[in-house]
């Protein structure tokens, strides 16, 4: 599980450990993987924390070693960890854009193929990657988050059937949204933007959603759960909306 230290990843973590499976935390944020951990530790779930800068060279084939050492195996990847960058489309800087593509997605591609060769000497797994609805809309004040959750989609479809024969599923979850750390960051950086204050903006943003609503980190970790069990199982290649429509809106 990358991006472990709070937000959606801590919640789907949690999620896992509740189901009975061990959990590899994984953050640059060790400290933040380490909370996690000791709320694993209260449902008495085997885990370990793995504080590591995935775009650090070999850091995705180091995680891997790390988890399969310290839990025994390697049968699910969710690739959560993701930074983000609010700016108008003229104002976008070579350095955050490079900065969003390193985690968001070369980091997150040689996790799955880091992974893939793992689960391939055991006879297949599962991964999950987080992208976002972002992807799929146009977003001038988000436009290098909103291409590299593009990116997340391509490398997903694209590894679904590079890797289908071994008995591996890729498949991405978009969530809506939530009431996270990253969110509210983004929000008070959109508000700004739109000269709003924060409370009006992030209401204006609610109603926007289909359903009226925002989801939860803990609502969106079913949706991984799901594809990570076994009515999951022939599902490859998809992308799970857990968004209220908004990506249609």
């Amino acid at each position: 599980m990358t991006g472990a230290a709070q937000g959606l990843g801590r919640a789907v973590a949690l999620a896992f450990a509740r189901e009975g499976a061990g959990v590899a935390l994984v953050d640059r944020d060790g400290n933040g993987a380490a909370g996690t951990g000791s709320e694993i530790a209260k449902l008495a779930r085997p885990c370990c924390v793995i504080a590591i800068d995935l775009t650090a060279p070999d850091a995705p084939r180091q995680m891997v070693a790390r988890a399969v050492a310290e839990l025994g195996r390697l049968d699910v990847l969710v690739n959560n960890a993701a930074v983000w960058a609010v700016e108008p489309f003229l104002e976008i800087t070579e350095e955050s854009w490079d900065r969003l593509f390193a985690i968001n997605v070369r980091a997150l591609l040689f996790c799955v193929q880091a992974a893939a060769r793992q689960m391939m000497t055991s006879g297949g797994g599962r991964i999950i990657n987080i992208s976002s609805p972002a992807s799929r809309m146009g977003l001038p004040n988000y436009t290098a988050y909103a291409a590299s959750k593009a990116a997340v989609d391509s490398i997903t479809r694209s590894a679904c059937v590079a890797l289908g024969r071994h008995q591996i599923t890729v498949n991405a979850v978009a969530p809506g949204r939530m009431d996270t750390e990253m969110q509210r960051e983004t929000e008070q950086r959109f508000a700004a933007l739109a000269g709003m204050d924060v409370a009006s903006f992030v209401e204006s943003r609610t109603k926007d959603v289909p359903l009226g609503r925002r989801t939860t980190p803990e609502e969106v970790a079913q949706a991984v759960l799901w594809l990570a069990g076994s009515q999951g199982a022939f599902v490859t290649g998809a992308r799970m909306n857990i968004s209220g429509g908004l990506e249609l809106s």
